[in-house]
C-alpha cells in the first residue's frame, strides 16, 4: 500500500492589532469658539448605548470593505465621559493608508444610517487613554429615547402576538413625547439693570450656537408660508404645518378660525428677516477677536452684543423695553412680537394723568418706590405718552391732561391704531446663519432701545412703547430639551408696568437665577422683596423639588476674579471661599423667609455658585485640538460655574419627568398573567377566532363597554356641574361677607381711582392698597377645598369605572367558557392582571401628567385667572373709566355681590374645559380602531397563555424597549 504523500503546512501569518478610540468630537461655532454640548442624536456614545446592534451592522460593513476586522468593543471604565474603543486586527500591516480608509468608510455609514454625522477617531495604545467629550443634555438625551422607542414599537408587525399589547404603550409614549415637546421648563434671570443678564445670555449663546454647517441642515426641510403649495386652510395644511418655523407653529395652534386660507393670515403678519450689509458682516466677524486674549495675558474684553441689546444702568427706562423676552431653541432664527391692544395702552398712560392731578396719597413707598423712583416712573409714563399719543412733551402737562377726565379719554397715534393688539413674526431664511442672526439682532435692537434717527424713530419707537411681549428662537443647544430662559426688566426700572411684567413671570416660571455681583447677601433690597413676595417662592417653600433657585454671582467685573493662563493658585482659592459663599447665603435666606435655619430639603434645593463666563468662553476661544484645549485647561474650566448651570438644569428637568418614565418601565416590565389555565386560553382563542362568533359576541361586548364610558362621563361632568356647586356654596358666601367687611374697613383710605387700573388685574404696584387683596383675597382654603372633593369624587368614579370594566370582560369570557362546557370558571384574576396597567396608564392621563394636569396648583391657578377676569370685568372696569373717585367706589362695592357669584360660575367654566381635555387624552388611552384597548390586551395575552402548551418563544420586543428606556446617559 502506497503511503501518503504529507501535504507540507503552510505557516499563518500572526494577525496585526490595533485599538481605534471613537469620540463625540467638540465642534467649533463660527466664531471659532469649542462648542461644549453635542444633541444626543448625533452622538456617537448615544448611538452605542442605545442602537448598539446598529453601529455592530455598519462595524460590520466597514470591516467587508476594508479588510479591518472588528475583535471587540469595549468602554472606558473612568470618570471622564464615554469613550469608546474599537479592537480590531488584519493579517496584513496596517498603516495609515488602511487606517483613514477605514475612518473613511465609517463616518459614510454612519451619515448615511444615522444623524450621527461626525466621529473622532484616533489609534490609542490602550483602553486607559482617553479624552473628554462634549456635554449630553439630559432631557435631549430622554427626548430621544422616547422617539426611538416609538419608532421601534410602530415597527412591530401587524400579525406579531404583541402588537396588542403594545398599542396602548406606543400610544402612551407618543403622548409622553406630544406632552415633553410641547411643555417649556421656564426659566427667569432676575437681578437689577447693569449686572449683566444679557451679557450672560450672549456668551452663552456664542458659545453654543449651531455652525453653518448645522444651520443649513436642520433647516434643509424648512418651509417658509410662501413655500406652501396652493391656497389651503389652517386645517388642510396636515403635515405641511410641521416644517413651518416655531412661531407659525405657535400661532397657527392657537388660532380659532380653522377655516380660514393660511397664506391670508400669514401675509400680514409674517416678516422675512432681510439680508445685512456686508460691512455689518464684517464687523461681527472681528466682534469677539479679544476674548482668547483674555485668558492669555488678562484684561477686559471689548465685544459687541451677539443677540440681544445689552442695557446701561443710567436711564434704562429708555434703554430697554418693559417686557419680557422669552428665549427658546428654534432650528432658525426667529421672533414672535405681541403688542398691547389699544384698551392696554390707555389703561397703562392714565397713570400719567392721576400723577399729574397728585392724586397718589396712597403710593407705595414701602418697596422701593421712593422719590428718585416716582421721578423715574413719571419720566417713562411721560416719554411713552408722548411717542403713543403722537403729542409732544412741552404740551402735555398744560393741554392734553387738562382735557383728560377718563382712560378712554385719550386718543392714540393712527400708526399705534394700526398695530395695536397685533402679532408680528420675524423669520430667516435659514441659508446663512450669520445673515439670519444679524438681521434679527437689528429687529431686537429696535425692540428694545429708541431710535436715534429721524426716519427710524416714527418706525420703531412706536412699536417699542407698545411691545407686550417678545418671543425668539435661537439656535443654541443650551436651550435645546426643552428650556425657555426669561429675560426680565432689571428691578429698579420699577415704573409699574415694569414689575407688574416681573411679578407675572416669577408667577408662572420653574426656575430663577438670581443674579448678583458678589453675593446673594449684598444683593439690592428691591430685588429680595420682589422674590420673597413672589409666588414663585411660595411654591419653592411648599414644594422645592418642584421649583430650582439659583444664586449665580458674576464678579468678572472686579480685576480680583478675573484670572489668566497662570493663575492656577488663585483659581483653586475658589473652591473654598464657594463653600463658606453657599454657608452665609443660606443663612442670609432663611433670615428672609423667617425661619431660624433651612430645613434640609430647602437647602438642597438652593444652587449656589460663581460663575465666570467670560473666562469660560475664553477657554473655550483658545487655538488647538479642541479636546487638547479643554484637557489642558481643565483646571479652570473646574470652576468657571458655566458646567454646573447646564448640568444643574438638565437634572432639575429630568426630575420632574421621573415619574413618567417609571410608569413606562412598570408597564414595559411584563410578567407571566395567572388565572387561567393555558387550555381554556386556547379554548376561548379559537372561539373568538370564529368569524361569526366574533362579530356577534364583541359588538355587544362593546356597546356595553361604551355605556360605562358615557356614565363615567355623565357622572364627571356632574361632578363638575353641580356637586361642585353644592360643596362650595357655603364657602363662596363667606367671601362674599368677607369682601364687603373688608372694603368697608378699607374704603376711606383709597385716594386714587389709579388703584383700579384693570390691566394690572387689582395688583397695581404703584399703590398700598391692591384690590386683589381687598376683594377674593382668601382663596387658599377654598382651593384646598374644591381640590379634596374633585380629587376624592374623581378617584371614586374612576375606580368604578374600571371594576365595571374588568366585570364585563370576565362575565364575557366566563360566558364564553360555558359555551365551551366549562361551568364556574373564574377569570376574574386574569383579566385584572392583563388590563389594569391599560385602565390605570388611561386613568392617569385623565388625570394629567406634564400639561393642564387635575392638581392643586392647576386649581389654584384657575381661581386666580378666574379672579382677574371678574375683578376685571365688575370690579375695576366701571370704576376706572369714572371720572369720580366716589362714584368709582360706590360702583365698586354695589359690584362686590356679583363678582363673587360671578367667581364661582368662571371657575367652573375652566375646570369644565379642563375636564373635556382630560377626557379626550382619556378616551384616546382607551380606544383603539372601534376597539377597546383593553380588549385587545386582554386578547394578547390570552395568546401569550397559549403559547405555555407549545412551549413557542415570544419575541422579546418588550425587553428591548425597557433596555432602551432605562439607559444611562452616557455623558
Amino acid at each position: 500500500m502506497a503511503t501518503t504523500t504529507k501535504r507540507p503546512k503552510i505557516q499563518e501569518k500572526s494577525p496585526h492589532h490595533v485599538w481605534l478610540r471613537l469620540c463625540d468630537p467638540f465642534i467649533r461655532t463660527d466664531g471659532n469658539l469649542i462648542c461644549p454640548i453635542i444633541k444626543a442624536e448625533t452622538s456617537i456614545r448615544v448611538l452605542f448605548r442605545l442602537q448598539e446592534k446598529t453601529l455592530e451592522n455598519i462595524l460590520h460593513n466597514v470591516n467587508h470593505e476594508t479588510g479591518l476586522q472588528k475583535q471587540e468593543i469595549k468602554t472606558s471604565n473612568t470618570d471622564l465621559q464615554m469613550n469608546l474603543f474599537i479592537h480590531c486586527v488584519s493579517p496584513n500591516i496596517i498603516n495609515e493608508e488602511k487606517l483613514n480608509q477605514f475612518k473613511e468608510r465609517l463616518i459614510f455609514h454612519l451619515s448615511k444610517n444615522t444623524s450621527v454625522t461626525s466621529v473622532l477617531i484616533d489609534q490609542v495604545d490602550n483602553t486607559e487613554d482617553v479624552i473628554p467629550q462634549p456635554m449630553i443634555s439630559e432631557p435631549d438625551f430622554e427626548i430621544h429615547k422616547l422617539e426611538l422607542c416609538y419608532k421601534a414599537l410602530s415597527r412591530i408587525q401587524p400579525d406579531s402576538d404583541e402588537t396588542d399589547a403594545v398599542s396602548f404603550i406606543r400610544d402612551s409614549v407618543k403622548t409622553m413625547l406630544h406632552e415633553f415637546k410641547e411643555k417649556y421648563t421656564k426659566i427667569a434671570i432676575l437681578s437689577q439693570n447693569g449686572k449683566g443678564k444679557s451679557f450672560l445670555l450672549n456668551l452663552i449663546f456664542n458659545l453654543t450656537i449651531d455652525n453653518e454647517e448645522e444651520y443649513q441642515n436642520n433647516n434643509k426641510k424648512l418651509k417658509l408660508p410662501k413655500d406652501i403649495i396652493g391656497d389651503p386652510t389652517i386645517e388642510e395644511l396636515g403635515e405641511s404645518l410641521n416644517q413651518l418655523p416655531d412661531v407659525v407653529k405657535d400661532f397657527i395652534r392657537t388660532y380659532k378660525n380653522t377655516k380660514e386660507k393660511f397664506k391670508a393670515i400669514m401675509e400680514s403678519i409674517c416678516i422675512e428677516l432681510m439680508p445685512v450689509d456686508t460691512h455689518v458682516i464684517e464687523q461681527s466677524q472681528n466682534m469677539f477677536l479679544s476674548l482668547p486674549g483674555y485668558f492669555k495675558v488678562g484684561g477686559r474684553i471689548e465685544t459687541q452684543p451677539y443677540i440681544l441689546a445689552q442695557k446701561n444702568v443710567e436711564h434704562s427706562f429708555k434703554s430697554t423695553t418693559k417686557c419680557i423676552i422669552h428665549l427658546r431653541y428654534g432650528t432658525v432664527y426667529q421672533i414672535k412680537v405681541d403688542y398691547f391692544c389699544s384698551e392696554d395702552l390707555k389703561q397703562q398712560l392714565f397713570e400719567l394723568v392721576l400723577f399729574r392731578r397728585n392724586d397718589t396719597a396712597d403710593v407705595d413707598n414701602d418697596t422701593g418706590l421712593n422719590k428718585h423712583i416716582k421721578d423715574k416712573v413719571y419720566d417713562c409714563l411721560q416719554t411713552r405718552f408722548a411717542i403713543l399719543t403722537d403729542t409732544s412733551i412741552s404740551d402735555i402737562n398744560e393741554k392734553v391732561l387738562q382735557n383728560i377726565e377718563k382712560y378712554s379719554d385719550i386718543v392714540l397715534c393712527k400708526e399705534v391704531t394700526q398695530f395695536a393688539g397685533r402679532t408680528e413674526l420675524y423669520i430667516g431664511s435659514g441659508k446663512n446663519s450669520t445673515e439670519d442672526r444679524l438681521a434679527l439682532k437689528t429687529i431686537l435692537q429696535c425692540l428694545t432701545s429708541p431710535q436715534n434717527k429721524d426716519s427710524e424713530k416714527a418706525k420703531w419707537n412706536c412699536r417699542l412703547a407698545a411691545v407686550k411681549e417678545i418671543v425668539v428662537y435661537v439656535p443654541s443647544k443650551f436651550l435645546y430639551g426643552r428650556k425657555e430662559i426669561l429675560e426680565m426688566p432689571g428691578t429698579d426700572d420699577s415704573d409699574a408696568l415694569a414689575l407688574d411684567f416681573i411679578d407675572k413671570a416669577l408667577n408662572m416660571v420653574d426656575g430663577v437665577f438670581i443674579l448678583s455681583e458678589f453675593s446673594f447677601n449684598i444683593v439690592e433690597e428691591e430685588v429680595k422683596v420682589i422674590l420673597i413676595n413672589s409666588e414663585f417662592m411660595q411654591k419653592w417653600k411648599k414644594h422645592p423639588g418642584l421649583s430650582c433657585l439659583m444664586l449665580l454671582t458674576y464678579p468678572e467685573k472686579n480685576a480680583e476674579f478675573q484670572f489668566k493662563i497662570g493663575d492656577h493658585e488663585k483659581i483653586e482659592k475658589l473652591r473654598n471661599t464657594k463653600v463658606e459663599k453657599k454657608k452665609t447665603e443660606m443663612e442670609h435666606l432663611s433670615k428672609l423667609i423667617g425661619m431660624p435655619s433651612l430645613p434640609q430639603n430647602l437647602e438642597a434645593a438652593v444652587f449656589t455658585s460663581y460663575i465666570l463666563p467670560v473666562l469660560h468662553t475664553s477657554i473655550h476661544a483658545q487655538e488647538g485640538t479642541p479636546h487638547e484645549v479643554i484637557h489642558e485647561h481643565a483646571g479652570f474650566l473646574k470652576f468657571t460655574g458655566i458646567k454646573e448651570i447646564i448640568s444643574h438644569l438638565d437634572a432639575f428637568i429630568s426630575s420632574s419627568r421621573k415619574m413618567d418614565f417609571e410608569q413606562l418601565q412598570k408597564t414595559l416590565r411584563t410578567e407571566k398573567t395567572k388565572g387561567l389555565l393555558p387550555k381554556y386560553s386556547k379554548e376561548l382563542i379559537q372561539m373568538y377566532q370564529s368569524r361569526e362568533l366574533k362579530a356577534i359576541r364583541e359588538n355587544e361586548l362593546f356597546h356595553q363597554y361604551n355605556i360605562i364610558l358615557r356614565n363615567l362621563s355623565r357622572n364627571l361632568e356632574n361632578v363638575y356641574k353641580n356637586k361642585l356647586d353644592r360643596e362650595v356654596a357655603d364657602t363662596f358666601d363667606k367671601l362674599k361677607e368677607e369682601a364687603l367687611c373688608t372694603w368697608d374697613l378699607n374704603e376711606e383710605n383709597f385716594s386714587s381711582i389709579g388703584v383700579f387700573n384693570p390691566y394690572y388685574s387689582g395688583n397695581n404696584p404703584t399703590y398700598k392698597l391692591k384690590i386683589a387683596r381687598i376683594i377674593l383675597n382668601n382663596t387658599e382654603d377654598l382651593k384646598s377645598q374644591i381640590f379634596a372633593f374633585l380629587k376624592e369624587e374623581i378617584s371614586q368614579l374612576l375606580k368604578t369605572f374600571k371594576n365595571e370594566v374588568i366585570n364585563l370582560f370576565s362575565q364575557e369570557l366566563k360566558s364564553v367558557l360555558e359555551q365551551c362546557g366549562h361551568k364556574n370558571i373564574d377569570s376574574r384574576d386574569f383579566v385584572h392582571q392583563s388590563i389594569k396597567d391599560v385602565l390605570s396608564d388611561a386613568q392617569q392621563w385623565y388625570i394629567g401628567k406634564q400639561m393642564k394636569p387635575i392638581n392643586e396648583h392647576t386649581v389654584g391657578k384657575y381661581l386666580k385667572e378666574s379672579k382677574k377676569v371678574i375683578l376685571k370685568k365688575y370690579i375695576l372696569l366701571p370704576a376706572y373709566n369714572q371720572s369720580d373717585l366716589d362714584i368709582a367706589k360706590q360702583l365698586a362695592r354695589e359690584n362686590i355681590d356679583t363678582a363673587v357669584m360671578a367667581l364661582k360660575e368662571e371657575l367652573k367654566t375652566r375646570l369644565l374645559k379642563l375636564h373635556n381635555t382630560r377626557w379626550t387624552s382619556f378616551c384616546i388611552h382607551l380606544k383603539g380602531k372601534n376597539v377597546p384597548k383593553a380588549w385587545q390586551v386582554l386578547l394578547s395575552k390570552l395568546k401569550q397563555n397559549c403559547k405555555i402548551i407549545t412551549q413557542q418563544q415570544q419575541p422579546d420586543d418588550l425587553s428591548a424597549m425597557l433596555k432602551l428606556i432605562t439607559a444611562a446617559n452616557p455623558m
